[in-house]
Formats: structure tokens, sequence, C-alpha cells
């Protein structure tokens, strides 16, 4: 009989799955619903469809879980919405990867750099019939550095996630939680249409923390990458040095750029294995 699924993808799912096989249920008490990008092999990132595969676990579709009565149905970074009526069960839990009830939907590891944060999280909530706002059980909250990626919140969202899974799963398992209501304060939400990645525009008129932010949130380099010049650019320094005026200089490693405050950043060319 099954008793608990894991819908998603990458280290997170696969993660959280060795973490319940090793500590709770046995490989035919569990099973696995994988996102449709998941082609079975690993890449930048692990495959939950070989991870089921090669520790002997179930891999379902999702209607299958509707039918399974009492089942523990956790979300990590699956690609569909959840219709609760649907499900026999009313176990239904999701980590999403910001501090809710900021940025709910999509751009999670764009968002929170372009609007300037230094504090992202990652939130373990019920899942309800909205996007990202059912009520919260926990929060992992984290710093964001001055000078992250969004490639590199997103590693710490898998990092935060995964301690915040292990930490609260018992309680899941032993339906021994409690929860709160989402505060209307601060919500936000983004959808796929409020950012076009295929046509990724860098405003020069701005102070150079935004120019800054501006670059740095679409770098992650498996998915897209910003250009300036028609040349992409892999990494992003904002320094407090004042070197003048809303500056443009190219050399061949990096761009030196500064806003209307006149503060140097250094925006490194791909393939450059340093700053000169």
């Amino acid at each position: 009989m099954i008793k608990l699924c894991i819908a998603g993808k990458n280290d997170i799912a696969v993660n959280a799955l060795h973490h319940i096989l090793k500590h709770y249920f046995n490989a035919n008490e569990v099973a696995v619903v994988t996102n449709k990008s998941d082609n079975g092999e690993n890449s930048w990132q692990k495959s939950l469809k070989l991870a089921a595969k090669n520790a002997n676990v179930a891999e379902i579709n999702l209607q299958d879980s509707y039918k399974i009565p009492n089942l523990i149905f956790i979300s990590l970074e699956f690609d569909k919405i959840i219709k609760t009526e649907s499900f026999s069960s009313k176990k239904l839990y999701n980590i999403h990867f910001s501090n809710l009830p900021k940025y709910k939907g999509v751009f999670t590891s764009i968002m929170p750099i372009l609007c300037g944060e230094s504090v992202a999280g990652t939130t373990l909530h019920k899942i309800n019939d909205g996007i990202d706002t059912g009520e919260i059980i926990a929060q992992n909250l984290f710093k964001i550095d001055i000078n992250d990626t969004a490639r590199d919140l997103y590693f710490k969202y898998l990092t935060y996630s995964y301690e915040l899974f292990k930490e609260n799963i018992s309680n899941i398992i032993t339906n021994n939680i409690t929860s709160y209501p989402q505060d209307s304060i601060n919500s936000s939400y983004f959808s796929r249409k409020d950012i076009d990645l295929s046509n990724i525009t860098i405003n020069f008129n701005k102070t150079s923390f935004e120019i800054h932010n501006n670059i740095r949130a679409f770098i992650f380099k498996e998915y897209q990458l910003p250009e300036l010049n028609n040349i992409k650019i892999i990494e992003s320094r904002l320094t407090n040095e004042f070197i003048g005026y809303k500056k443009f200089i190219e050399s061949k490693t990096h761009f030196i750029i500064s806003g209307i405050d006149g503060y140097k950043i250094l925006a490194k060319k791909l393939n450059v294995s340093h700053f000169s």
C-alpha cells in the first residue's frame, strides 16, 4: 500500500526520496510522480525518474495518486497545479522556493534579486486551490549575498529546502503539524507572462545597484544569460568604488559599468577565467 508520494524534480525531490526510504518507509510504500521534463537521466540536476527506478520505487501518474486514501502527497518543484478536490486524501503539501507570502508562482530565483531583496526563504505549506497560497507550516530564511546570481539563489533554495523537509517530515507523517494563514501584506505573485526570457533588456538609466540586480537576476547558465553588446555575461559584481556617472567601458574580459550614482559594476564575460 502506497503511503507517501513525492511529485517533482531535481535534487530536492531526489534527496527527499532517499531520506524517506532511509528513515521512514519501504520502497513499496512510496511512489513518485515525475515532471514532464524528466527524461530519466542525471544532468546538472539529479533525475527523480532515475532515482525511483534505482530504488525500486513505483512511478505513477498524478491521476493514480488521486485514488489513494490517506496519501501523504508532497510537491517538490512539481510542474502541475494541484486540484485538491481530485484527491481522496487531504494530506497535500508543497515546498515553495520563496519566503511566502512573497513571490508566489514562478521566477523565484529572479524576482527577489530584481527587487533588491537581501533575504529569501523557502516555505513548507499546505496545498489549497490557490497558487502557493496554502497555510504555512514552517520556513527557512537565508541571506541573499550582494553578488549572488539567480543560479546561486536557486542552489541556496535547494539546500535550505532539503533542511526544511528533514526538519518537518516526521511531523507530517505523524500528522502532528500546526499551520497559520498567509498574510495579505507583502503578498506577491508572478506568472510566466511577467518576464520574457527571450528578450532580456537592461535599463542603464538606473542606479548601479539596480543595474547590477538586473544583470545578475538573469544569470543562470543552464537556462539563460544576459548579454551586453551581444556578449553573454556570467557574473556581476557591485562595488562601492565611485567611477563617475553612467560609464560603459568594454575590455577583453569584462565590462565596467556605472549607473546614475556612479558606482562601479564589473560584468564578467562568458568563458573568461578571471577579472583583470
